[in-house]
This record gives C-alpha cells, sequence and structure tokens, in this order.
C-alpha cells in the first residue's frame, strides 16, 4: 500500500506485478483497497494516476497450497472430511473416527 500511496502522491499512473504468490497478494492487496475507506478507494480509480495494469506471473492465486487463504481453505477441508466421516461411521469403529478426525482437527 505504501508503493501505491507513493505511486498516487507523484500522480503517477501505477501497475501491479505478481510473480507465483506475489499474485495472490496483489490480488488480495487491490482487495482490501477496494473495499477500504473512501481514500483507499481512490488510489485505484484517479483518472489520471490511478491503476492501469495487473501483471500475474505464473499466478499462484488460483488456490494453490502456499495462497494466502490456505487458512479458509483448511477449514474447508476439515469441515467436508468431518462430514465425510461422519456418514462412514457405520463402517469404521468409533476409536478410528476419531483418531482421523483429531489428526484434521490439530493440523
Amino acid at each position: 500500500e505504501d508503493a501505491i500511496i507513493a505511486a498516487v502522491n507523484l500522480k503517477k499512473p501505477f501497475g501491479l506485478l505478481g510473480y507465483s504468490q506475489g499474485c495472490a497478494n496483489i490480488l488480495m492487496c487491490e482487495s482490501l483497497l477496494r473495499s477500504g475507506t473512501p481514500l483507499q478507494q481512490k488510489f485505484l480509480t484517479t483518472s489520471n494516476s490511478g491503476l492501469v495494469c495487473r501483471q500475474l506471473l505464473f499466478s499462484a492465486a488460483n488456490g494453490s497450497v502456499h495462497g494466502p487463504s490456505t487458512n479458509a481453505k483448511v477449514q474447508r477441508l476439515i469441515a467436508m472430511c468431518e462430514d465425510f466421516f461422519k456418514y462412514q461411521q457405520g463402517y469404521f469403529s468409533r476409536a478410528f473416527i476419531t483418531f482421523f478426525l483429531e489428526l484434521l482437527n490439530n493440523f
């Protein structure tokens, strides 16, 4: 955000460049600015000194395990596994199910 503020203060257009994990980071940065204060939103929309392009090189923003949304994805995976194992309780012992649920929750 500091670099964006510096570009806006210089009245220069700017672009966001990301490589691998940087792609996810610039998308997160843009999202935070778009949903931020009116001043932050202005950084992206000023006609002669706003965001003009995004360059995503070898993007890791598509759900790779090292993206910033990993925590939410792990929590969703845990919930999905719990639902799956609840169904499997008729086929596996309680000790086996408990072991796997603890393993997933302590991951």
